[in-house]
């Protein structure tokens, strides 16, 4: 057996690990539209034909409309005591991320992910808080889902003017404790080289991190855990550890109401890119699967996202977001066991990208780069770890 044939017999094994390597469910999550053209795959037609958007859809037809014309929605009465509000975002192929707005059985507010820092997402959340009769006075606590600026921007500006209590996974909190901004930065400097950037696009990625939205870093008062319930009078809100997007994701789910916040690990237009945190010891997509099986054990839940639309269908799509990165998982398995000394910008060069390599500039070619380097680290660790490359191990 070459090369070739044991890495995709380590990727077939992987399938026997992670029940959704072998899932194929197509969508189309480049922009707010749908071509009407099949991505070019190697899925079956059978396959194709028989798992459809049917498994998925919108519970909300004004959050949908907004998300194919790009349009901001207005906010929104998801159940008596919930509400979505879109906050613009500045600088992004996303036009908004959503905050939700969570009235407990005492009039207090509860806040998760309040979006990006600016005045007029300030006059928005203000807006919305005067047409539920309350104010920033009225918010007890504010919780984010995960460290980036578009969900937690305005952490910072909502607990001055509240004295609410700021709430985010330990892992997060020590991320930011340590500037992931400045590591970021710092990585942009070296990664060029390792990476084997060419000579005319190296000033492009160390540049990169100057593009990214500036991040206020909120002073985090509690650290919350994975399995921990939320103390909000009236709701039974478990926080659910989801690594993968960033180390210390959590998405948060409501057994009362059947709900799951799920941030940016699972949407229902996009899927989320891997390793956008602190660093971390464990491979981003090996943590991205094992999260995806958790949130797909509550299939009748209805999704709240950080973009996009709600839906159910949370299982479908995460098999969706699987394949969507599997794909590319075999693809470097297929780079890598033929020619193996490519570098990291030669193998994601050759790999499927939703947008296409040639249009991936800034901080979206570096997001490739370094998704490349976690996919070529699960196929190698995956060889590393099959005891008989010629046999599939059974399951169990």
């Amino acid at each position: 057996m070459d090369r070739s044939e044991t890495v995709r017999t380590a990727i077939d094994c992987g399938s026997n690990r992670h029940r959704f390597t072998i899932v194929t469910f197509w969508t189309f999550p480049l922009g707010w539209r749908r071509s009407g053209e099949r991505p070019a795959s190697s899925a079956p037609s059978d396959i194709w034909s028989s798992r459809s958007e049917k498994t998925m859809r919108t519970t909300s037809t004004t959050q949908y409309n907004s998300s194919e014309s790009g349009s901001l929605p207005p906010l929104e009465q998801v159940r008596e005591d919930v509400w979505a509000l879109a906050q613009p975002m500045a600088r992004s192929y996303l036009p908004y991320s959503f905050t939700y707005l969570l009235r407990d059985t005492q009039g207090g507010f509860h806040v998760i992910d309040p979006g990006s820092d600016s005045d007029e997402n300030w006059a928005n959340i203000l807006a919305a808080f005067s047409q539920l009769d309350a104010s920033p006075a009225d918010v007890r606590t504010i919780i984010g889902t995960h460290l980036h600026p578009d969900h937690i921007g305005m952490m910072q500006r909502l607990r001055e003017a509240s004295d609410a209590t700021t709430q985010m996974h330990f892992v997060e909190r020590q991320a930011l404790s340590g500037q992931v901004a400045d590591e970021w930065g710092a990585a942009s400097a070296e990664k060029p080289i390792q990476w084997g950037v060419p000579d005319d696009r190296k000033l492009e990625i160390r540049r990169m991190a100057d593009d990214l939205p500036r991040l206020v870093v909120p002073k985090l008062d509690q650290s919350i855990d994975d399995g921990e319930k939320l103390q909000i009078e009236g709701f039974d809100i478990t926080v659910m550890l989801t690594a993968g997007h960033t180390s210390g994701h959590i998405c948060l789910r409501d057994d009362s109401r059947s709900l799951m916040y799920s941030g940016d690990h699972v949407l229902p237009t996009i899927h989320a890119g891997l390793g956008l945190g602190g660093k971390t010891v464990s491979n981003p997509l090996a943590d991205y699967l094992e999260s995806l099986e958790r949130v797909s054990e509550y299939p009748d839940y209805e999704v709240l996202p950080g973009h996009g639309y709600r839906f159910v269908g949370i299982a479908e799509r995460a098999a969706a977001s699987a394949e969507h990165h599997l794909r590319r998982v075999r693809e470097v398995a297929d780079v890598i066991g033929s020619t193996p000394e490519l570098s990291t910008w030669q193998i994601a060069s050759q790999l499927t990208w939703t947008a296409g390599w040639e249009n991936l500039k800034g901080f979206y070619v570096y997001s490739a780069l370094a998704q490349t380097d976690y996919y070529r680290e699960y196929v190698e660790n995956l060889m590393v770890n099959q005891p008989n490359p010629g046999r599939p191990i059974e399951p169990g």
